[in-house]
């Protein structure tokens, strides 16, 4: 029997390292760093708008680059790099736009998280439920092994109620991130990109920063609480213990 190849393993320090820690740095030591000879090479001083825009062009490259190479390395659109290219592009386009505010971008981190959220639950009834990507993701647990043994048990009623349940907690999962980023943004992003522009993206660096201790381990204390809800949920439903229903690592061949 030809098992079926396994998909590919997202790498979380490159995820880290594109998607937070270089934008940080960039936007806070990048004027810093690069600012006297970026500004010579313009013929510009090196705190103008136009060196510390480029700056945050430089930031935003990062995530979207990166998922650019993702969507060629995986050969698949994957839903959560979308998401993580089109937040870099706004927080761009405020900083660099004439007329953006720091409360536009204050709204913006909290939209994307609440949209998710709503989402999540609104495609709950549909084929292709976005609390599968979160949970029940073949990367994560062994669906094909689960859904055959709910069917021997005829369990698929109680399991669609376990789903059901483990959506209503990811939502509100969303909806605490998307409180806290506004919250967090309102707090940290106070100076207007079009009065200070070297200002606006040292904030918008020390919001990404505290966006981890403040929103994001909270957020995954809550999510690694849903996945035991569902394993647990699964192991009665199904007899499956935790190592059987977790994805399996395919044998090598002799």
């Amino acid at each position: 029997m030809i098992e079926n190849q396994q998909p590919k393993k997202d790498n979380l320090l490159l995820d880290f390292g594109f998607n937070l820690i270089l934008p940080i740095l960039c936007l806070r030591k990048g004027a810093d760093w690069f600012g006297k000879p970026l500004g010579e090479q313009l013929g510009v001083d090196p705190q103008s708008t136009l060196v510390s825009s480029i700056m945050l062009i430089i930031a935003i490259a990062f995530p979207i680059g990166y998922g650019i190479w993702d969507f060629i390395n995986q050969k698949k659109c994957n839903f959560l790099s979308v998401i993580g290219v089109c937040n870099a592009l706004l927080t761009g386009g405020i900083g660099i736009i004439p007329g953006a505010t720091v409360q536009m971008y204050a709204i913006k981190e909290a939209a994307f998280p609440a949209i998710l959220g709503v989402l999540t639950v609104l495609t709950l009834k549909t084929k292709r439920p976005l609390v599968h990507l979160f949970l029940f993701n073949p990367k994560v647990v062994n669906v094909n092994l689960i859904n055959e043994r709910l069917k021997i048990q005829k369990s698929e009623v109680s399991f669609q109620k376990l789903m059901t349940k483990c959506t209503w907690l990811i939502g509100l999962t969303f909806l605490l991130s998307a409180i806290l980023n506004y919250f967090l943004a309102c707090w940290i992003v106070v100076t207007e990109p079009a009065i200070d522009q070297i200002a606006y993206n040292d904030e918008v660096g020390q919001m990404m920063g505290w966006s981890f201790p403040i929103i994001i381990l909270p957020c995954m204390v809550t999510t690694i609480y849903t996945f035991w809800v569902l394993m647990k949920g699964i192991k009665e439903l199904t007899g499956l213990s935790l190592e059987e229903a977790m994805t399996q690592r395919p044998s090598k061949k002799a």
